[in-house]
């Protein structure tokens, strides 16, 4: 194995031990990085003999999952050479609502060699940090207007579809000042052909989601969002 594949090796290592989303983000971009720094991708790295298989790395959810913690999957989806579908268990049948009531939920990600496994610990690390952003927003206001604003009608949903906003753009600005970081992310045909060929999979259909009408949440969670993607906000949002 040369150097460039051990390396990768450990980070990848890194990434699935990390106990904190600091140390998930912290390794994902050490992984970016030095793809983009040896005009790589993961296809042109031999960890094994053998080719890169198409593999599944899932994250449960519980029974119900908000509509923003879908669009952060599929962020993190297409900046980690992936494409994800949601999994729903159901229960016996039950004779009082005439219906199965569901039991639980997963994301599946689905990448090449080690990607998968990257993408599921970068959303899940990243899910974590807007949790404990917003957490810490609502305790600000709290402090400096003395009104709890965390229950709120779409209160929650603005900062978070704020957050996702503002990290999608730091994603998307990284990208344009480096264009191999660009095509170091681009999803492996294997995947677009196992999603649409093997799966075939009905596209998931998207439902409503109630916002704040005060713009300065959402102006929040986009700065935090933002910051968040550049690496200088971890430690606040951790």
């Amino acid at each position: 194995m040369n150097p460039i594949d051990s390396k990768l090796k450990k980070i990848l290592a890194m990434i699935d031990g990390a106990t904190s989303e600091g140390e998930a983000r912290a390794a994902s971009l050490a992984l970016q990085r030095l793809l983009a720094a040896n005009n790589m991708t993961i296809e042109d790295i031999d960890l094994t003999d053998d080719a890169p298989e198409v593999n599944e790395a899932a994250e449960e959810l519980g029974k119900r999952v908000p509509e923003w913690v879908k669009l952060l999957a599929y962020v993190i989806a297409k900046n980690y050479r992936c494409r994800y579908y949601m999994q729903t268990s159901y229960g016996a049948y039950d004779y009082w609502t005439g219906r199965h009531p569901v039991t639980g939920t997963r994301f599946v990600f689905v990448g090449e060699s080690q990607d998968a496994v990257v993408a599921s610990g970068c959303f899940r690390a990243t899910k974590h940090a807007i949790e404990n952003c917003f957490k810490k927003f609502c305790d600000r206001r709290a402090e400096e207007y003395g009104t709890k604003i965390g229950r709120r009608a779409g209160v929650k949903n603005s900062y978070c579809l704020g957050f996702i906003e503002g990290l999608e753009s730091s994603y998307r600005e990284q990208l344009e000042h480096d264009e191999t970081m660009a095509l170091a992310i681009v999803v492996p045909e294997s995947v677009m052909r196992y999603m649409d060929e093997e799966l075939k999979l009905k596209k998931m259909k998207r439902q409503s989601i109630t916002v704040s009408s005060d713009k300065s949440i959402g102006d929040a969670g986009r700065a935090d969002g933002y910051g968040f993607g550049q690496g200088d906000r971890i430690a606040t949002c951790a």
